[in-house]
């Protein structure tokens, strides 16, 4: 990382803990303490507060602006997890969130001058530079979407598999049929068993895996 991602955590480090204290032990010597913490941290995000203030078209309103960046640090700082981002990368949203909802506040979505309509846009190569792509590379989202992306994989498989071993058993298509189909499609796609088959229901299951299988030339142990 970066020398000024580094002061970064260690300014946000120290005004933690000076939160802490002074949840601990109230007093106007502890309050003064993290009130220099909070400055030295605004001070270390000022480029950054003006570079999004003029990215996202608020140069004429930067007073407003500071505001609103000083709500997303103290925001920030509050909910701050080390162990899922580095605090520059997660500050960054914050920063982003408030100056856009200011934005909307102030302009709607777009901004007019004259004709010409004006929307404020942050360069990519500026966002990776400040660390976003060490953010999108969320390993949970990727674990849930590669799951959700199996499971879907799965399903149509199994829809293939049933309408397959539907179409040798005939033509004829019934309520009784549609619900036979329905309980094996279920059974083929179950992580664990939630209920007791009957033994009319076990029966057609047992024959129709065991046509899927020899038809898909699937080894049944």
């Amino acid at each position: 990382m970066s020398a000024r991602s580094d002061a970064l955590e260690h300014a946000v480090t120290e005004l933690i803990a000076a939160r802490t204290a002074l949840d601990v032990a109230p007093g106007a010597r502890v309050r003064a303490r993290g009130d220099r913490a909070f400055a030295r941290l605004a001070a270390l995000l000022a480029p950054r507060v003006r570079y999004f203030t003029r990215a996202y078209g608020l140069s004429d309103v930067a007073e407003d602006a500071q505001q609103v960046c000083a709500i997303a640090i103290h925001r920030a700082a509050g909910h701050y997890d080390p162990t899922r981002a580095r605090f520059t990368t997660y500050v960054n949203w914050q920063l982003r969130a408030e100056l856009q909802a200011l934005r909307l506040r102030l302009y709607g979505d777009r901004r007019c001058a004259g004709r010409r309509q004006v929307t404020a846009t942050l360069s990519l190569d500026a966002m990776i530079d400040q660390g976003a792509d060490a953010w999108l590379a969320d390993p949970v989202a990727l674990e849930a979407a590669e799951q959700r992306a199996a499971d879907c994989l799965a399903g149509r498989v199994a829809d293939r598999l049933v309408a397959d071993w539907s179409d040798r058993r005939g033509a004829r298509i019934d309520a009784r049929r549609i619900a036979e189909q329905a309980l094996v499609r279920h059974q083929l796609t179950v992580t664990e068993a939630t209920e007791r088959l009957r033994e009319s229901d076990r029966h057609i299951v047992r024959r129709a895996l065991a046509d899927i299988a020899r038809h898909a030339g699937i080894e049944r142990h």
